[in-house]
């Protein structure tokens, strides 16, 4: 069955984390992942950080998905990373990931995810939010002559209904001082807005399903110029060791000011060792 394990982190270790998180902070889109059983062990009432998570590997054959962020280069081909969650309090927690991106010779991608999560009441959370997208090779030039890098910052609403073996949110943010764009080709105007939906289940305590779909828009309370699916199914092996499936499709939901009509896709194959 799925671990319910639970592990501390010295303090020294804790402090050399945020040492090297801290910078990456000041300066895409988070993988919704389902964690069944997860408790809340929280700093505040233990006087200790207990952190909960994972590290994952996977292989994304077929994929058209690529590489860098001008969306040029060889496909995506790996990713690997980790997911980590640490419960402040009871009603606060602090969510990071970091993905890398590899097109099998060249390692050519970092994203970093954070956001912090203040439950308002049981059916609404704060959320506050940076993406980060670091090209590791590659340098683009795609926006105004300047290296893009795609940064977001997000203020916005969570609406989680949560019960013992399923998950469902619907969610909007709001962004400020990002420079990503709409259309696939980069060639809308300045993202201002998300709004979506994430759902988990568990199935037998052994299987759990991962389901994500948003829009983004330049326009406020508008349909979007794109949107983005995500479904990933994870089989439980053992309490440290669990098998991954799953898909991901990212498309314009209307023709850009360039005249194109850009659709990526890809299905996911890997691991994953929770913690």
């Amino acid at each position: 069955m799925f671990s319910r394990n639970r592990r501390s982190i010295p303090r020294a270790w804790l402090v050399l984390a945020f040492c090297l998180v801290l910078p990456l902070w000041i300066s895409g889109q988070e993988i919704f992942i389902y964690r069944p059983y997860l408790e809340k062990d929280a700093a505040a009432r233990l006087g200790k950080i207990v952190l909960h998570g994972d590290l994952f590997a996977q292989l994304q054959n077929p994929s058209t998905y690529p590489s860098f962020n001008d969306l040029s280069g060889a496909p995506d081909r790996w990713n690997y990373g980790f997911h980590d969650v640490i419960f402040l309090t009871e009603s606060t927690r602090l969510m990071a990931q970091l993905v890398a991106h590899d097109d099998t010779a060249n390692r050519t991608k970092f994203d970093w995810h954070f956001s912090l999560r203040q439950s308002l009441t049981d059916y609404l959370e704060l959320i506050v939010g940076h993406d980060s997208n670091h090209d590791s090779d590659h340098v683009s030039y795609s926006l105004e002559g300047r290296p893009f890098f795609t940064n977001r910052n997000y203020i916005g609403f969570g609406f989680p209904i949560e019960r013992e073996s399923f998950y469902i949110e619907p969610y909007t943010w709001f962004f400020h001082h990002s420079n990503q764009r709409t259309h696939l080709d980069l060639s809308g105007g300045r993202i201002v807005q998300e709004f979506g939906l994430r759902a988990g289940a568990v199935f037998a305590e052994k299987v759990t399903l991962s389901f994500q779909i948003y829009s983004r828009t330049e326009n406020y309370f508008y349909l979007g110029q794109d949107f983005a699916l995500d479904v990933i199914v994870r089989f439980a092996v053992a309490d440290w060791l669990a098998l991954t499936m799953g898909t991901s499709l990212w498309t314009d939901l209307e023709v850009s000011p360039l005249g194109n009509r850009l659709k990526f896709s890809k299905w996911i194959w890997g691991l994953a060792i929770p913690f």
